[in-house]
């Protein structure tokens, strides 16, 4: 890990050295210190695609180079990619690659390979309490994907109509069983693919969105079950969703997802809904009120006579708590108690190194006060909630401003429920601003605390430093 370390500091001093003709070769580099209670609070690790340490103080280092397309190049074949180091130190040390991946496009299909940060579902990117079914709350894992890279008109020449679509399979590594024959398996799988259409071109004011994204978590089914499926012939179960042995092969979870965007004239008014469906509820609309609901009202136009500008606030609100319903019953088809992000085969549940895959709402119970936690065999022991979210991007001159505020109340699992209901409140408050030494760096401070019965109690401040830009 020292070398890694080592590493990561030459290229954090150093970055300005490197030297290309190619104006698609993008850095960044980051540095930040932070002085917290033994938790780290919600909103400093939450949606840092696994980057920043739950568990106290620490010091944090990222550099990161990335070669994008060339939207201003006619040649149909383009390749990128990018690696992304990340050094931390606190209580437990580590090094490792969060980005790593090549890519390559014909047109607009891209075909990449390896870790690669990315999300799923319709919603804000920035400011949101993170997508239900994958948010960017966890670190990459290695994948290979096939998709379009943007909305591609389906008539020649029109963007009124266009989809996007992306096909991808991942290793997510060895897996605790908690039932069948082995209490262990090497290999566990992650299949995903979703599609969107998207009705509504650049030069209308009204866009509208719909669609659908699936996941599955799967693998080493023959070593689990006596007479389980090869894992070929199982593949083609999990693609499908098909039934097997009363269930489903793997642990399956997606969200339907609608939205609309009004461009006016000074504002971007986006407005948007996933709909979780996990085992079937979703069929007899059981499980139709969980979700996430979200408004964003984004500033397109600045004002030159303003110092003080609010660009962006988002309203979200998120529901998990019917869940199909308290009853399942095989023999008169009731499928309720969908007991999102646990599984009774993988003990990991919806999540991976850790890290929830979904809405970092529902977090591990490792993250909870010790009289709210159970069984460890057991991902969660609350997945039954719902919260209210503000967040508020703001600028003053060139000083920027970022808040988020989330309030939850939470009622555990069908299982085991939380009596009396257990509230949460998680606040941060970040303000950066440049200064100008050995070119355009950014300085930054956040202030982050959790107040509540889910969480313990915590507080943190943490200091930061940027420097980012494409090398010429």
């Amino acid at each position: 890990m020292r070398n890694s370390i080592i590493l990561l500091l030459s290229w954090l001093t150093f970055p300005n050295l490197a030297y290309s003709q190619d104006s698609t070769f993008f850095f960044d580099t980051r540095l930040q210190g932070t002085l917290s209670t033994p938790q780290t609070p919600f909103w400093l690790y939450a949606n840092q695609n696994g980057v920043v340490p739950v568990k106290g103080s620490f010091l944090l280092a990222q550099a990161s180079f990335q070669r994008f397309y060339n939207p201003n190049n006619p040649r149909f074949f383009q390749w990128g990619g990018g690696a992304e180091l990340v050094a931390n130190g606190g209580k437990q040390s580590s090094a490792f690659f969060s980005d790593l991946f090549i890519s390559g496009r014909a047109g607009p299909i891209e075909l990449s390979i390896g870790q690669r940060k990315d999300v799923m579902g319709l919603a804000d990117s920035v400011l949101t309490m993170g997508s239900v079914a994958m948010s960017s709350n966890f670190r990459p894992y290695p994948k290979i994907q096939i998709s379009t890279s943007r909305f591609v008109n389906l008539l020649p020449g029109n963007d009124i109509l266009s989809f996007k679509f992306s096909y991808s399979d991942g290793l997510l590594g060895g897996a605790d069983i908690g039932y069948g024959n082995v209490s262990w398996v090497p290999d566990v799988y992650l299949h995903q693919k979703s599609l969107y259409i998207k009705l509504g071109g650049r030069r209308h004011k009204l866009n509208l969105y719909a669609g659908f994204n699936h996941q599955v978590m799967w693998g080493s089914e023959q070593k689990i079950f006596s007479g389980g499926l090869p894992t070929s012939e199982a593949y083609n179960y999990v693609v499908f969703g098909k039934p097997w042995a009363g269930s489903r092969v793997g642990n399956h979870l997606g969200t339907i997802d609608v939205a609309g965007e009004w461009k006016a004239k000074n504002w971007n008014i986006f407005l948007y809904r996933q709909t979780i469906y996990e085992d079937g509820s979703l069929s007899n609309l059981s499980s139709i009120a969980d979700g996430l609901n979200g408004l964003r009202f984004k500033r397109i136009k600045k004002s030159p006579y303003q110092n003080f500008t609010i660009n962006t606030v988002l309203l979200e609100f998120i529901y998990t708590k019917n869940q199909g319903g308290s009853d399942f019953d095989f023999g008169t088809g009731t499928f309720g108690r969908d007991n999102y992000f646990n599984h009774y085969v993988y003990n990991q549940g919806w999540s991976y190194r850790h890290m929830t895959l979904g809405t970092p709402l529902i977090a591990p119970q490792s993250l909870f006060r010790k009289n709210l936690t159970s069984s460890g065999a057991l991902f969660t022991t609350n997945n039954r909630l719902y919260a209210y979210h503000i967040g508020i991007d703001a600028s003053w001159k060139q000083v920027n401003m970022l808040f988020k505020g989330t309030r939850s109340t939470n009622f555990g699992t069908y299982q085991s429920e939380f009596r009396p209901a257990v509230q949460q409140t998680s606040l941060l408050l970040k303000v950066e601003a440049p200064v100008h030494f050995w070119g355009e760096n950014f300085l930054n401070v956040s202030l982050a605390a959790d107040l509540g019965k889910l969480y313990p109690n915590s507080t943190a401040l943490s200091l930061g430093w940027r420097k980012s830009g494409f090398i010429k």
